[in-house]
Formats: C-alpha cells, structure tokens, sequence
C-alpha cells in the first residue's frame, strides 16, 4: 500500500470510534504510519538488502504488544494509556492494509510465512509503476478520495453548527 494507510485509518477510526478524542485520533493516525519509519533504515542504512516488511516495525505482535500495553495503562492513567491503545490499534490497521498486497507476518516470532491477498505481477520496468497500474492502486485513491470527502463534509457541518 502506498497512499492508504492513513486514508484508510481515517475512515476506520471516525467509523469505530466516533466519541475518540482528538489527541488519541491523533495518536491513532501516527500510529497507522509509523511502521514505515522502517524504511529511513531501508535506505539510509540497511542498503534495501532486506524488504522493509521484515523489520520489527511491520510485526503485528509489535503493534500488539503497544495497544495491549495502552488497555492496561488504562487501568492506572487512562488518558495515556487512551493514547498508547489507539496508537497500536493505528499501527494494527497498517499491518492489515499492508495484508493485502505486501508480505506481513502474521504469526511472527512463531513462522516466518507471509502471503499477500493479492500479488502483484512485475509487469513494468519498476516494482513502484507495477504496483501504481495495478487495481488495488485504484482502490487506495478511492479510500484517499472517500476519506477527503468524509473530512470535508464533517468540517462543513461543523461550521455550520457553529454559525447557528
């Protein structure tokens, strides 16, 4: 996925959780980019010899682990742990729009196995114009598009309201 994630996570956290306050909203769309931070180490360190999917950043049981950890600071400070959960549940919904056509492993540090829902065939000179002429790039402008159109329309009615 190249333009969705945080698309895509918009429209799951305003559709989940519609009462969540704005620094956990937040939280959660920081969260839903976050595993590619890997890819600064892809490039400026790791010299792209490994796919950035196998780095720690793109194991769901990482994003687990933070939004279990949030479910249980929530006990004691749940403000923060408010924050830490949606934060995790934000890198959770990347690990599974990354399923659908990237290499996650999901049973990982069980089994390396990783299969994509769908695979992208190399059809053009460049992995990167393989995947922009595939279909499922059409679904991720139309997710960018939905979640634009959702964010414009709540700001206009929230003007209004104001105007009343």
């Amino acid at each position: 996925m190249f333009i969705g994630h945080l698309p895509g996570a918009y429209l799951v956290f305003r559709t989940a959780t519609p009462g969540l306050d704005k620094a956990a909203f937040a939280a959660a769309m920081i969260g839903s980019i976050a595993p590619d931070i890997d890819l600064l180490w892809f490039y400026f360190v790791d010299n792209r010899s490994h796919h950035h999917h196998e780095y720690l950043t793109h194991r769901p049981l990482l994003w687990l682990g933070i939004l279990t950890l949030g479910l249980l600071l929530r006990l004691r400070f749940p403000r923060a742990g408010l924050i830490t959960a949606a934060f995790g549940a934000g890198g959770l919904v990347h690990m599974t729009l990354d399923s659908i056509v990237g290499e996650v492993a999901w049973a990982w540090p069980i089994s390396e196995f990783t299969h994509p829902l769908v695979i992208v065939q190399a059809t053009h000179s460049h992995w990167i114009l393989s995947f922009l002429s595939h279909w499922t790039f059409k679904i991720e402008i139309a997710i960018t598009l939905l979640a634009a159109y959702v964010w414009w329309t709540s700001r206009r009615e929230k003007q209004q309201g104001l105007e009343v």
